[in-house]
């Protein structure tokens, strides 16, 4: 899951409070419900990140507030190549990304410097283990492990 590096960071606007809109031809997601990759709803899109110079979003602002899992409120940044959209059924959907991520990530506040440390601290969060996950495949040299002892003649 590679983040864009560029280094526009200074530019980025909230699309609602700029002059721009959402070009034709393009779903407005503002609203739309945000799942994780257990399917749970886990907010909704409150903002979209943006640089005009670029006219490309940078990153989705999720609120959390409305939630099936008991997220705290708050909003949290989500980079936009992350997610997928459910056109049919108006939600974004973030494939691979789970609860322990959301709650590792930056929360977003109205005039936040997002800069490359920002970008680190997504990263960081986005790469994080599931809570209560069960182990990766290829965490452990499985075919070494011993799981039962050897078998008394008897």
């Amino acid at each position: 899951m590679a983040l864009d590096n560029s280094t526009d960071y200074d530019d980025l606007q909230e699309l609602s409070d700029s002059d721009f809109e959402i070009a034709d031809g393009q779903p407005d997601i503002f609203g739309w419900d945000v799942i994780d990759t257990h399917k749970n709803k886990v907010g909704e899109v409150y903002e979209l990140m943006f640089n005009p110079n670029t006219r490309k979003v940078r990153y989705i602002v999720v609120d959390m507030e409305s939630n099936d899992v008991d997220l705290e409120e708050g909003r949290v940044l989500v980079p936009i190549e992350v997610a997928d959209f459910d056109l049919d059924n108006d939600n974004v959907k973030l494939p691979g990304v789970s609860v322990t991520n959301l709650l590792s990530l930056p929360l977003y506040e109205k005039g936040r410097v997002i800069d490359h440390e920002t970008d680190e601290e997504i990263r960081i969060a986005l790469a994080k283990a599931e809570k209560d996950a069960p182990i990766p495949p290829g965490s452990l040299n499985v075919s070494q492990t011993k799981f039962y002892g050897k078998h008394k003649n008897g």
